[in-house]
Order: structure tokens, then C-alpha cells, then sequence
């Protein structure tokens, strides 16, 4: 018994080092071949873009900001939810301005589309 808890204990170490090996860890760019990494170059150029890019890609992709199209007050509202409901970092005054402000010109509203989180598997 004690033998076999000893060996699945040895195991877990290797095991969770050959799945950190193969498994993308969000906000990192991918070393594939062929897959395409984020960088502030691929978003829209507006003023705020690096900060804002290094801001979310901590968390998420950024294809899932890109997606949102909100108004800035729903940006604000974002902004509160993510740092009440998952830990990020509140930004300061200064640069809340700035996320919102790079957020609501390069992500604008989009009224009557798709929004948010979309099923890759879903009918078209």
C-alpha cells in the first residue's frame, strides 16, 4: 500500500511538468508552428493599445476583448466586475482612463451582434 501511494506520488511531479510542456498557458504566445501569437502590433493602433494589451493578455486572449464591443460604460462595469469577481488588479485613476479610453475607440459598441464568448462548434 505504502509502496504504491510512494510511486503515484513520485508520478505527480513528472506528470504535471509533461502537461506544463504541452498545454498553452493563457496570456503567453504560443512557440508552435504555425499558430499565431498576440502582440500589441495585431490590435487596433490607438493611444493606450500597449497598455491596455499588457493589462488583459495577464488574464485571457485578447480575441475574447476583441470580441466584447461595448459601450465605455460597459467597459467600467467590466473593469469592476473582473477585479471584484477574479482578483485582477484594481488600475489606478490614471490608468483605468486609459484602458476605458483605448477600449471604448478600438472596441466600440456593437448593437444587434454577437458578443462575448463565441462556440466554435456552434451551427453557422
Amino acid at each position: 500500500m505504502k509502496r504504491s501511494v510512494l510511486v503515484a506520488a513520485g508520478l505527480l511531479p513528472a506528470i504535471l511538468l509533461a502537461l506544463s510542456l504541452t498545454l498553452p498557458v493563457a496570456g503567453l504566445a504560443s512557440t508552435r508552428t504555425g499558430e499565431a501569437t498576440e502582440t500589441p502590433d495585431s490590435l487596433p493602433n490607438f493611444p493606450g493599445r500597449d497598455e491596455t494589451f499588457g493589462y488583459c493578455i495577464g488574464c485571457h486572449s485578447f480575441q475574447v476583448v476583441g470580441r466584447q464591443g461595448m459601450s465605455r460604460e460597459r467597459w467600467d462595469e467590466t473593469l469592476s466586475w473582473m477585479t471584484t469577481r477574479h482578483s485582477m488588479p484594481a488600475p489606478n485613476a490614471a490608468m483605468r482612463k486609459v484602458l476605458l479610453d483605448y477600449l471604448t475607440v478600438a472596441y466600440p459598441e456593437q448593437r444587434g451582434s454577437a458578443r462575448g464568448w463565441v462556440n466554435p462548434f456552434a451551427p453557422k
